[in-house]
């Protein structure tokens, strides 16, 4: 062989693309990302309200909450499930979603129907932009009105929010007025009947022993 095809044939090994090259342009089998679906449905404390259980975290902070189609802006999911009869309200947060109907529709064939609307449509929400609150709590009746709206949202997350997440539900603060705090109920705890009972007494409960005994709570 001469010795222009011998350094011609090096050349054309060098040039030839290795395995590692290869690996860059086609990704390998089975690294696609998982598709977010519904692994279950939970029951919660209203009978109205059904908790949707994905396989992943859809929303890493905060909530979002619908009571009726013109809320739900540009997310598709939440629309499409607003087009059965009788929804009230779909709750996002975490890995679930809460669909929560009216008395006159059941739950046969919606439930299905839900579940694949969420199964089609649900994606990934960016987080609210919200910091953990800290508020140092003294006189919290003396205190200026938006540090008092901090310091019941602090009681909230810390001490609440979390175990109504759990049966699907939420609670958002309104206002302070007085000795007076307004909440607003979401998701399962929208029309529950305990919502009004032992959840209210709950609360109530607890931000008398964290910010003052003379506050009463109020839903609105």
């Amino acid at each position: 062989m001469k010795i222009s095809e011998i350094l011609a044939a090096r050349e054309k090994k060098t040039s030839a693309p290795t395995s590692d090259n290869r690996s860059n342009t086609t990704p390998p089998a089975g690294t696609g990302k998982k598709p977010i679906k519904v692994v279950r449905t939970r029951e919660t404390p209203n009978p109205n309200a059904k908790q949707y259980v994905l396989n992943t975290q859809v929303l890493s902070y905060g909530k979002r909450s619908y009571s009726n189609v013109d809320e739900c802006g540009d997310d598709l999911m939440a629309r499409s499930i607003f087009d059965f009869d009788g929804i009230k309200n779909v709750y996002i947060m975490n890995n679930f979603v809460t669909v929560t109907k009216g008395d006159a529709v059941g739950w046969n064939p919606l439930e299905k129907q839900v579940w694949k609307v969420i199964d089609d449509k649900v994606t990934i929400y960016p987080a609210e932009e919200t910091e953990k609150i800290e508020v140092e709590v003294k006189d919290f009746l003396n205190m200026e009105h938006d540090k008092q709206m901090q310091a019941v949202e602090m009681v909230l997350n810390r001490s609440i929010r979390h175990s109504l997440a759990q049966d699907g539900g939420g609670v958002e603060l309104k206002d302070v007025k007085g000795t007076e705090v307004k909440i607003h109920y979401q998701g399962a705890c929208g029309d529950c009947p305990s919502s009004t009972t032992g959840t209210l007494q709950h609360i109530e409960r607890l931000i008398k022993q964290q910010l003052h005994p003379d506050l009463v709570v109020k839903p609105v």
